[in-house]
């Protein structure tokens, strides 16, 4: 699935089967790998989002997250596991570079595990010539993510460019 999935789910607790909120956004390590937890919206329009764990969530399903209980979602600054959490969107403006220095793109989407946890691709943006002539989204797949590093410049080996030319000239 891809993250963006999750944004818009509702969040359920399970103690007294109320839907308390619904997740804003999605939080990833510093090296864009494991799914640390979500942004949850709560009540009115002008409420401030809250933050809830990854290991808190009882199960994902296709239209929602169910949690134990309505507690397990608090202020984000409580949960020391969020300190230095990226966001869905700093994720999707990381440029990917081989090694030699070539601009492979941007992420566009991030394909994540059935179980929100793991992340395991990266989806780069099509160009408009791209899109408008159908070709299959190029994919980098997490294991062959060799450092992200300060700045949203994330490398790979010279063999993902490679490979990501042949799969275009295919």
């Amino acid at each position: 699935m891809q993250a963006e999935e999750l944004k818009g789910r509702a969040v359920l607790a399970l103690s007294n089967a109320e839907t308390i909120g619904h997740v804003e956004d999605v939080l990833f390590d510093a090296e864009f790998r494991h799914v640390l937890g979500f942004r949850v919206k709560r009540g009115g329009l002008f409420q401030k989002a809250q933050a809830l764990l990854r290991d808190s969530v009882t199960a994902v399903g296709p239209d929602a997250l169910t949690v134990p209980s309505p507690d397990v979602i608090n202020d984000e600054a409580r949960f020391a596991d969020l300190v230095g959490a990226s966001t869905l969107r700093q994720v999707e403006q990381t440029r990917v570079v081989t090694e030699g220095g070539e601009l492979l793109g941007t992420i566009a989407h991030l394909a994540i595990d059935e179980d929100a946890r793991m992340v395991t691709a990266y989806e780069l943006a099509a160009s408009l010539k791209d899109r408008m002539l159908r070709h299959e989204a190029e994919v980098v797949r997490a294991e062959e993510v060799l450092h992200l590093g300060e700045g949203g410049i994330m490398t790979v080996a010279n063999a993902v460019g490679a490979r990501l030319q042949a799969e275009r000239n295919a």
